[in-house]
C-alpha cells in the first residue's frame, strides 16, 4: 500500500529534553489515522513538525513521496492542511475575509469557492458569524472556522490536532461526515484526540505514542481482534500501563 507519510528515526529535543526519540511511523494513503497518547506524549509536537511549524533534530520525513526539507517544504505545504490546537487564525479578520485569504493563498478559483464556503458555514452553523471578527468568536466557532479553512484549501493530507475540543455534539457529527467524504475522495487524515470513543469509531488505523515513540500500531485487522474483548480505552491503558489509584484515595468525599 502506498504511504502518505513515512517517518524514520525522528529525533526532537526541547533543549536537552527529548520529546521524540528514534520515532518511526508510516501512514497509508487514504487512511483516517488516529494518534493517541497521554498528555505530553508529543502528539502536538509531531503535528507541528509534519506541518513545517517546528524543526526536528534528526531523522527523515517523506510526505507524498517528497522528503520534508527546505527544498520541498513549499510544495509539501501546498498539498497539506491543518487544524491545530489552538487554531492559528488572523484575529482581526472577519471569518469571511479569513476564508477568502486562505483560498487566495491556495489559488482556489473565485467562482468555485463561494458556494463551497457558503455550504460549509451553513453546515457547521457558522453563517451568522461570517462577518464577525475572529477575536469575537467562541472557542468552538474558532475551531470550526479553522476546519472550514482547511477543507477549502483542498488538501491531499489533513492534520487535525484535537479537532473536536470545545465543539458541540451536532457539529462533531457533521465534521465526522465531512471527514468520511474526504476519505472517499482519497484524502489522508491524521487525527490526534483525547476523545477515544471518536477515534475508535472514526479511524481505520490507530497508533499509541508513549515514552517518545510509537509503542503500538493497531491496524483495522488487529483492532478487530483486540476489541472483541476490550474497548480502545482499556487497550490504551494496558499499553501505557496507567497506574491505578488506591481504593481509598478519595475516602474524604
Amino acid at each position: 500500500m502506498d504511504q502518505a507519510i513515512q517517518i524514520s528515526g525522528l529525533q526532537k529535543l526541547y533543549g536537552d529534553t527529548p520529546v521524540l526519540t528514534d520515532f518511526n511511523l508510516s501512514v497509508p494513503k487514504g487512511n483516517i489515522f488516529g494518534l493517541i497518547g497521554p498528555n505530553g506524549a508529543g502528539k502536538s509536537t509531531l503535528i507541528g513538525i509534519l506541518t513545517g511549524l517546528l524543526d526536528y533534530d534528526d531523522g527523515s520525513i517523506v510526505i507524498n513521496g517528497r522528503e520534508l526539507n527546505e527544498y520541498n517544504e513549499l510544495m509539501i505545504k501546498r498539498e497539506i492542511a491543518s487544524v491545530l490546537q489552538p487554531p492559528l487564525l488572523f484575529e482581526h479578520f472577519t471569518s469571511h475575509d479569513f476564508l477568502h485569504y486562505i483560498c487566495d493563498m491556495f489559488e482556489i478559483g473565485r467562482p468555485d469557492r463561494q458556494p463551497k464556503m457558503d455550504s460549509l458555514l451553513e453546515y457547521l452553523g457558522l453563517t451568522e458569524f461570517e462577518h464577525a471578527k475572529i477575536n469575537k468568536l467562541s472557542a468552538g466557532s474558532r475551531k470550526k472556522l479553522s476546519f472550514c479553512a482547511a477543507i477549502l484549501s483542498e488538501p491531499t493530507i489533513l492534520f487535525l490536532d484535537e479537532p473536536f475540543e470545545s465543539i458541540d455534539v451536532i457539529s462533531i457529527g457533521r465534521m465526522k461526515t465531512i471527514l468520511n467524504k474526504l476519505q472517499e475522495n482519497g484524502v489522508t487524515i491524521i487525527i490526534t484526540s483525547h476523545i477515544l470513543e471518536i477515534v475508535e469509531n472514526l479511524c481505520n488505523d490507530i497508533a499509541i505514542l508513549h515514552n517518545q515513540k510509537i509503542i503500538a500500531y493497531l491496524d483495522s485487522e488487529s483492532r478487530k481482534q483486540l476489541q472483541k474483548d476490550a474497548s480502545l480505552s482499556e487497550i490504551f491503558e494496558s499499553y501505557v500501563q496507567v497506574e491505578q489509584p488506591k481504593n481509598d484515595v478519595l475516602k474524604w468525599l
